[in-house]
């Protein structure tokens, strides 16, 4: 049934934002996105620099993006999948240990024969637990949510597996630590790649993820550089939404709104919010980044996508990634990129250091790591980009708070919120969070 003639905001044009909007208008409400940043997407963002392009947040789409991928093909974008057709690795030493996303990860040469065993009962342990295991309703696995991978891993696994299997892509595509990562997240993540009988597959699109983002905000009334400073109740229902675009402030009368922003910006956009409320979206944090483009002549070795770098090995970069094995186009024929990401405690460590002394450390670092990868000789340009809220951090304790945010204590009937610190840290959480935020809302101005 459609609704007619109902005002919906949604506040935050990432790809959360953005899927709640399309889902609201399609059931025929009349939805404003006001999304402070210069262009839509958020954390999904290809920037284009030199005729290169450089994915700012999310790298790729797995095949468990089963609701993303749908999107895709719904938006008219199946014909701009790519394949990426190597996995990442991890760098041991000097040499590269490729990690595959699927069952044969349990035999990996990068760790000895004892520590196979540990990873054989690590896969025992994910079917055990694989009815709490869905990547569409993570609260569903608050019954794991009681110790830290690292504590699981010290007590179950064994140092070596920790340090070199499960920390690397931690950081690398996360950029957390495992002390401070709950084993319910790391038991859903493998779940979701090694339950896939081919193992999980990667893609990109053709232009990059921006091509998700912009394809989303196509369709959209979308404000950009619309900076939301608060939204209040009205007297009777509904919402009254004060900001500004520039100099100019503006004020936007709703019957429902979607807050679709980062958790930490809640609590300033709602200052009215109970104590319990408040205390939800206070407790999630967020890890940072740093992001070092480095562009040359020529091409890099086509060994893999991208490289992991364990904190045994480094205590300053996570990952580096090459964008053209992912899709060639990426850069012009004569021309390469490589993706240096420092780990989300470097980052933070570091947040104060200039961005030239930051560049020069992360070069320093991998030339020592892998010199076959060190751009310097040929740099024809190169750009260092912060991220103070990478992703939401899954911490021990946040499967519990997600488990009373699915009890509906939380929200209000005219007020849903939506981002991948309630769905899952990647951009099947986010597009997933945000239609169901829409889907609660339509429910309640059925019924109104």
């Amino acid at each position: 049934m459609a609704i007619f003639r109902r005002k919906v905001v949604v506040i935050g044009g990432g790809v959360a934002g953005l899927a709640a909007a399309r889902r609201l208008r399609l059931a025929g409400a009349e939805v404003t996105v006001l999304e402070r940043g210069s262009a839509p997407g958020g954390r999904v963002q290809t920037l284009q620099v030199e005729g290169c392009r450089i994915e700012l947040g999310a790298e790729f789409l797995a095949d468990f993006y089963t609701r993303t991928l749908e999107l895709v093909r719904e938006l008219g974008l199946a014909g701009e999948l790519r394949r990426i057709p190597r996995s990442a690795a991890t760098l041991r030493a000097g040499r590269l240990y490729p990690l595959w996303p699927n069952v044969t990860a349990a035999l990996t040469p990068l760790v000895g024969p004892r520590h196979k065993v540990a990873l054989s009962y690590l896969v025992g342990a994910l079917a055990r637990h694989r009815a709490r295991l869905d990547t569409h309703a993570f609260h569903k696995a608050y019954a794991l949510d009681d110790v830290s991978v690292a504590e699981y891993a010290r007590a179950h696994l064994s140092e070596e597996v920790l340090e070199y299997v499960l920390q690397p892509p931690l950081s690398g595509i996360f950029y957390w630590a495992p002390e401070r990562t709950s084993r319910a997240l790391l038991f859903l993540a493998l779940w979701a790649g090694l339950s896939r009988p081919a193992g999980m597959r990667l893609y990109t699109l053709r232009e990059g993820l921006g091509q998700l983002a912009s394809a989303l905000a196509a369709s959209q009334n979308l404000r950009l550089g619309a900076e939301v400073e608060a939204v209040m109740p009205g007297p009777s229902k509904g919402y009254t939404i004060y900001g500004r675009c520039g100099e100019t402030a503006f004020t936007l009368v709703a019957d429902a709104v979607v807050v679709a922003t980062t958790a930490s910006a809640v609590p300033r956009l709602l200052p009215w919010l109970d104590e319990r409320q408040r205390a939800f979206f206070s407790a999630v944090t967020y890890s940072m980044t740093t992001l070092l483009a480095v562009g040359i002549r020529g091409r890099f070795p086509r060994l893999t996508y991208g490289m992991f770098f364990p904190r045994r090995e480094t205590p300053f970069l996570a990952a580096a990634t090459l964008p053209t094995v992912k899709e060639p186009g990426f850069a012009p024929p004569d021309r390469d990129v490589i993706c240096l990401r420092l780990s989300g405690l470097a980052a933070a460590a570091l947040r104060e250091c200039a961005d030239d002394t930051l560049a020069c450390l992360m070069l320093a670092e991998l030339r020592r790591l892998a010199p076959g990868f060190d751009p310097t000789p040929r740099r024809v340009f190169q750009r260092l980009y912060r991220c103070a809220e990478a992703l939401p951090e899954f911490d021990v304790g946040h499967f519990h708070r997600l488990q009373t945010f699915a009890s509906g204590a939380i929200e209000a009937p005219s007020l849903a919120f939506a981002g991948d610190y309630l769905g899952g840290p990647f951009i099947e959480g986010a597009i997933v969070s945000g239609e169901g935020a829409a889907e609660r809302l339509l429910g309640h101005l059925r019924s109104d």
